[in-house]
């Protein structure tokens, strides 16, 4: 089948500078994930662009006041001046501009007298020294003539009928006080304008007018995007305060207005349209904000927290826009904080624990029902029970059980579960307890403290009729399927068609293989190879991009390559069953942006093996079916923690498909005298992702100015090495990662350094290792593939607070360099000169107690990785005959016992010493932990262990447990019973005091039949 040629391919043919050649693919992107989103952002920045040249301008009523703060935004001014000189609504008759520069070092200032200059009686200028944007727009307030003022940042721009639109809001509508505009994202990078704002809803009817005294969910925090009345600000009533920053002053601001106004009424005008622009370098205030000390006191005790006591004292209650303003910055900042508390790493522990302590107090003035009901910041069911459970010591009014996969072939779907409480789960199947085949509880955390748990859990299911119903503590819980909520249980064939892809999607028994889309030579080539002599009969492609250097190599080797992101590719990987990749990436894993509709078994063999916790990316990919792992305590880390999502279903001990090859080759092969320098990336010093995948960056101007470019550098031109080097006779090979390489002729290296290029070398990666003596890294996992050749490995990490300090993609995992690693660790250069004179003075061997580790991490030295990966792949493709073991169900029988679910606790019990494969030994415990739960569970409800016991034959005993309640306290039920059983054991004269004490106490609830029933016992 032919291929044609992609647009990115086209577009590098272009006679363009790189910076253009970016714009147009991420375009050519957009339109092709996102065509509605492209057109849209298109016609409404060229709308923008063609009303500029308007010769029309009108005259309206009110009369505008712009405050601008200005800080070194040289570059942006004139588009600034743009919007607002060519605004439809006269620019001379009604608009003015005070720009006050805070400082500016850059030629800001020239910019603004250049247009002062054009428009003498509209545009004013200040000169302050630097003292931060709230002071700057307090100065412009003291020059205010205008009714009207708005504070427009002069990075941003708005739409040429921005005043005009208000000013109409205002003459059809009075007694207002504030206009809000519809605030819109201008991508400064991508060239598109976004309509994505949390806080679009406001915007559903043309002017939608509101009262200040109940705004609800009509939230304001941007002073820029709004219009205030100099009434209410003149003279110091309401300024912005110069205490809160970096962030929330406008929200600050707004709400001090606000409560001034507060039998006012604003208007939110959806015409009046606001580009907020977001920065290609990502300098904003807002992009910058989390790193700032200030953000974490300042904002709180100056901003939240004094908005939230002032209005409480004022009012006597906190109104609820007001309180839904600070929760939709503290959602954002649960959002950021969330299993990452190494975010806060440049704090100090006084003021974390300051900062945790405002958190929990300014929750203190939320009350329950805003929290359960906020809609807005991204939170869902999973940020309301955790922020109800951590900040109100409740649980929501229900609870939701969600599907989010099903195994058709197996029979299992995945329900889970989202608690801060404890809970005992019973799954019931047509009204069965039914014990799921796998589960796995994972802890989120907030400040290292539980903020919610997810539990997720496999259940089975034999017939599509069969209905599925979910108690949580014996109170039933909605199931919600892809946004459809079942209140009285689902069933398995609504589940399964919920889940059904569609005609885009067709299964033809194909596999599609693939590492990057750049690169080959890791475990997807290798297990493609297996399979190409192995398995023959198995239809597979690989997928490249055809300017790859490894495409030639592949193709004459006889491989069924497919050019990535051609339509080709994209028809082959529609078809597919299988998708198996050694990446997880996006464009790999999830290409067409919905997992493929759950119509593929993803199979993810890994780049190499786990060390670092990596739960918070991997845990957002939901269609992986197997995880390939290597040794026994990366399984263990990512089946038996609280971290990942995965279970023992999903997760396979097989070894990696390359280590078959790279064993192999090391047969009698001897290691040449090399060290090889081979460190790993920083997430924080690379360009951003352009082009089809995220392999493509741009360049970071910045780079050699970071930490780890002035290390490395440093090492490989250290006249120490050399000498080193030079006297054991070794050979220094540098290959740095896929996305340094392009930093490499700027490294300025000497001759006696050889470099590889690793992403773009005819040569395997394997034959690195393979004739390397000894590696000197970072963090990076080919420590494994060194390890596994009994080769002598050094760690460099002068970085490692910075490291794991969350700007990069990595989190502290199981791994502990010094208790695990292969090798001497070393902090400074000095450190490691000194490990690597100690190993090629013997020899380049590795020393002890090294040896030993690597003896003892890898399970599989057989050559049969391969195999058990393929293995692994067919078993998905076979239904699952196993039974829940006796222990399993005894782990949930204990948990109702732990919540107190007796009667759960029994049916478990009971199905456990049921089970087929039960031994005499467990038999005898747990009927020991039986007569338990019925002893400790039942004690005050006689009647029920009564009958309990008598359905269990035990009828003496049963009867037994009813004579030791008093008479006095027998109820009638209780006096049946006891009638009925002392009958059943012959003793007569029981029964007949028993029915007579029955007839005495409760006469007005008994019959004929009671009476007649009392004088046959008699006469006995």
């Amino acid at each position: 089948m032919g291929t044609k040629v992609t647009g990115d391919r086209l577009i590098e043919l272009l006679p363009f500078e790189r910076k253009r050649k970016d714009i147009f693919k991420r375009r050519l992107n957009k339109l092709k994930n996102d065509p509605i989103g492209f057109i849209e952002g298109s016609v409404n920045k060229r709308s923008t662009q063609l009303r500029e040249h308007m010769p029309i301008k009108y005259s309206g009523t009110n009369n505008f006041t712009v405050v601008s703060a200005v800080y070194n935004v040289e570059k942006y001014l004139n588009d600034y001046f743009k919007s607002l000189t060519n605004q439809s609504l006269s620019f001379r008759k009604h608009i003015k501009l005070i720009l006050v520069d805070d400082g500016s070092t850059d030629k800001s200032a020239a910019i603004i007298k250049k247009w002062q200059k054009k428009y003498p009686d509209n545009i004013s200028y200040i000169y302050k020294e630097n003292g931060g944007q709230a002071s700057a727009r307090n100065l412009g307030l003291q020059y205010l003539k205008t009714e009207w003022v708005t504070f427009i940042d002069p990075d941003d721009y708005v739409d040429t009928e921005y005043f005009r639109q208000v000013d109409s809001a205002l003459i059809n509508n009075g007694n207002v006080s504030m206009v809000v505009s519809n605030l819109k994202f201008y991508m400064e990078k991508q060239d598109v304008v976004k309509n994505t704002h949390p806080l679009r809803h406001r915007f559903k009817k043309r002017v939608n007018k509101v009262k200040n005294d109940s705004l609800d969910d009509n939230i304001n925090l941007s002073s820029a995007a709004s219009f205030f009345k100099k009434d209410y600000l003149e003279g110091g009533k309401v300024l912005f305060s110069e205490n809160v920053k970096p962030n929330f002053e406008d929200g600050k601001l707004i709400a001090d207005y606000l409560l001034a106004t507060y039998e006012c009424e604003s208007l939110f005008v959806r015409d009046a349209v606001y580009f907020y622009r977001k920065r290609e370098d990502s300098t904003s205030t807002l992009d910058n904000s989390w790193k700032v000390k200030e953000k974490y006191s300042n904002v709180f005790e100056y901003g939240f927290l004094d908005v939230l006591n002032k209005y409480k004292n004022t009012l006597g209650y906190v109104p609820k826009n007001i309180q839904n303003t600070i929760l939709y910055d503290l959602v954002w900042y649960t959002q950021y904080l969330l299993n990452k508390p190494e975010k806060l790493g440049f704090l100090s522990p006084k003021e974390r624990e300051c900062f945790y302590s405002h958190f929990k107090t300014a929750f203190s003035y939320i009350d329950e029902d805003v929290i359960f009901g906020f809609k807005m910041a991204g939170a869902w069911y999973f940020h309301k029970v955790g922020l109800l459970g951590a900040f109100k010591g409740v649980s929501p009014n229900f609870k939701i059980s969600y599907i989010e996969k099903v195994d058709k072939v197996k029979k299992q779907v995945l329900v889970s579960n989202i608690i801060y409480f404890d809970s005992a789960f019973s799954f019931m199947v047509n009204g069965n307890d039914v014990i799921p085949k796998y589960t796995k509880a994972v802890k989120n955390t907030l400040n290292e403290e539980l903020f919610v748990k997810e539990v997720h859990n496999w259940i089975p299911y034999n017939d599509l009729a069969d209905i599925l119903q979910v108690k949580s503590n014996d109170v039933w819980t909605r199931i919600s399927v892809k946004g459809q909520m079942y209140t009285n249980g689902v069933s398995f064939k609504d589940i399964i068609s919920a889940f059904n892809p569609t005609s885009k999607y067709r299964n033809d028994d194909v596999w599609l293989l693939m590492d990057r889309e750049t690169k080959a030579d890791d475990n997807a080539e290798h297990f493609y190879r297996y399979m190409m002599r192995s398995h023959p009969e198995q239809l597979c492609f690989f997928a490249l991009n055809r300017d790859s250097s490894d495409w030639n190599r592949l193709e004459k080797e006889g491989f069924n390559l497919v050019e990535f992101g051609t339509d080709d590719f994209e028809q082959q990987l529609r078809r597919s069953s299988k998708i198996i990749s050694s990446h997880l990436e996006a464009h790999i894993n999830n290409y067409f942006g919905d997992n493929y509709a759950f119509s593929k078994q993803f199979i993810f063999l890994q780049h190499g093996v786990i060390k670092h916790n990596l739960s918070s990316w991997i845990n957002t990919k939901k269609n992986i079916n197997t995880f390939i792992t290597t040794t026994k305590d990366e399984y263990n880390a990512v089946t038996k923690t609280d971290n990942y999502k995965l279970t023992e279903k999903e997760v396979a001990l097989t070894g990696l498909p390359r280590h078959d090859t790279l064993l192999a080759d090391s047969k009698g092969k001897v290691s040449s005298k090399k060290i090889l320098i081979m460190p790993t990336w920083r997430n924080y010093i690379v360009g951003e992702t352009v082009g089809a995948g995220s392999n493509t960056r741009s360049l970071n101007q910045k780079f050699f100015e970071s930490n780890y470019a002035r290390s490395w550098k440093s090492l490989l031109k250290s006249n120490e090495l050399y000498n080193l080097a030079n006297k054991h006779e070794y050979q220094i090979v540098f290959a740095p990662h896929a996305n340094i390489a392009p930093y490499l002729d700027q490294f300025d290296l000497p001759d006696y350094i050889q470099i590889c290029y690793t992403n773009n070398n005819d040569q395997s990666i394997q034959d690195l290792f393979l004739t390397s003596k000894v590696l000197i890294t970072d963090y990076s996992s080919i420590t494994f593939e060194m390890a596994i050749l009994n080769k002598a490995i050094l760690y460099y990490q002068f970085d490692r607070d910075e490291m794991f300090s969350g700007e990069h993609t990595v989190q502290k995992g199981y791994f502990s360099y010094e208790q695990h690693g292969f090798g001497p660790v070393a902090e400074t250069e000095s450190a490691l000169l000194k490990a690597l004179n100690e190993i090629v003075s013997n020899n380049g061997e590795a020393l002890s107690p090294y040896k030993e580790r690597i003896h003892h991490t890898f399970p599989f030295r057989d050559g049969k990785n391969c195999q058990r990966v393929y293995d692994s792949i067919l078993d998905l493709d076979r239904p699952d005959t196993s039974e829940v073991s006796v222990d399993t169900i005894m782990e949930y029988a204990q948990q109702a016992i732990n919540h107190g679910a007796w009667d759960l606790a029994l049916e478990r019990i009971g199905n456990a010493l049921q089970h087929s494969d039960i031994t005499q030994a467990q038999a005898e415990e747990i009927t020991q932990i039986k007569e338990s739960v019925l002893k400790t569970g039942y004690q005050n409800k006689p009647v029920k262990l009564s009958n309990i016991l008598w359905q269990e034959g035990r009828v003496e005993e049963a009867l037994d447990v009813l004579k030791q309640i008093d008479d006095i306290e027998a109820s009638d039920e209780l006096l049946r019973l006891r009638v009925k059983l002392a009958i059943l054991n012959n003793d007569f004269v029981l029964a007949r005091d028993s029915q007579k004490l029955l007839l005495e106490n409760y006469n007005e609830q008994c019959t004929t039949e009671d009476w007649q029933f009392y004088t046959q016992l008699a006469s006995i």
